[in-house]
């Protein structure tokens, strides 16, 4: 081959060789940049979920803190009504049935008593010598114990300490949490009705304050507030007649108050 040939062949091979390693070159730097695209990409997503992750953690954590804080709220306020209603001769209003400032019960008759006014009346002159006298002023005060009532209904007559003029009632029974026992029943009153009088031989003059449901489900002490249509007078006794228990085949009374504005 003459010499001249083989120059422009040794030329064209070279000129070969370089397009082919530019072609590569070029090849190569666009997978990088694809790759690099790829990574920066992925890196990205996850920053983004990463920073998802850290502000759902943080808001989660905000919340249960939130749920937690409202729930020491609930369980406090659930003892400061405990404690209220623990001291309610204390925080409460003035209890003008109280033994202790000269409320007497004056006669507790069960519903199976009555038989007839004359009769109604000679068994309610001897129910306190009957049922006990001071135990049945366990009704007025805190005595540890209740009075059994037998039978599902009767009638309590309270003198209280002086001539009152109305306006709220309390009942109070032990917590169901202070039962020993789990029972589908309770000896708590249920429907009962609340009536002033100033004599109790006579029931020409008396004034009826309303019928009224004491929720032993949900409570343990409940105030009613009296039925008042038009202001009334004052009256020396309260007679509390019982419709209804729980369930029980008898009716524990633990406690009965009585509040109102005293007659100068």
């Amino acid at each position: 081959m003459p010499e001249h040939q083989q120059k422009n062949l040794a030329v064209y091979m070279l000129c070969v060789l370089l397009a082919a390693l530019t072609v590569f070159q070029i090849y190569v730097s666009e997978n990088n940049t694809t790759q690099q695209i790829q990574d920066r990409k992925f890196l990205e997503e996850n920053s983004e979920q990463s920073k998802d992750v850290g502000q759902y953690k943080v808001t989660g954590g905000q919340t249960d803190s939130k749920v937690q804080c409202f729930e020491e709220m609930e369980i406090l306020n659930d003892r400061l009504s405990l404690l209220e209603q623990l001291n309610f001769d204390k925080l409460g209003p003035t209890d003008y049935a109280a033994r202790v400032f000269g409320g007497e019960v004056v006669s507790v008759v069960p519903t199976s008593r009555h038989r007839g006014s004359l009769l109604s009346r000679v068994r309610t002159a001897f129910s306190s010598m009957y049922d006990n006298y001071y135990q049945m002023q366990c009704i007025i005060q805190d005595c540890g114990t209740c009075f059994a009532l037998e039978g599902s209904s009767g009638s309590i007559v309270i003198k209280l300490v002086k001539s009152v003029a109305l306006n709220a009632i309390t009942i109070e029974h032990i917590p169901k949490s202070a039962l020993p026992v789990r029972t589908d029943v309770y000896s708590a009153l249920k429907e009962f009705s609340v009536w002033g009088i100033n004599n109790p031989e006579s029931t020409g003059k008396e004034i009826y304050f309303g019928t009224y449901t004491f929720d032993y489900m949900t409570t343990f002490l409940e105030t009613f507030e009296l039925d008042l249509d038009q202001p009334v007078s004052g009256v020396r006794f309260v007679r509390v007649d019982i419709h209804s228990n729980h369930g029980e085949k008898f009716t524990c009374i633990y406690r009965i108050r009585v509040h109102g504005t005293p007659e100068e």
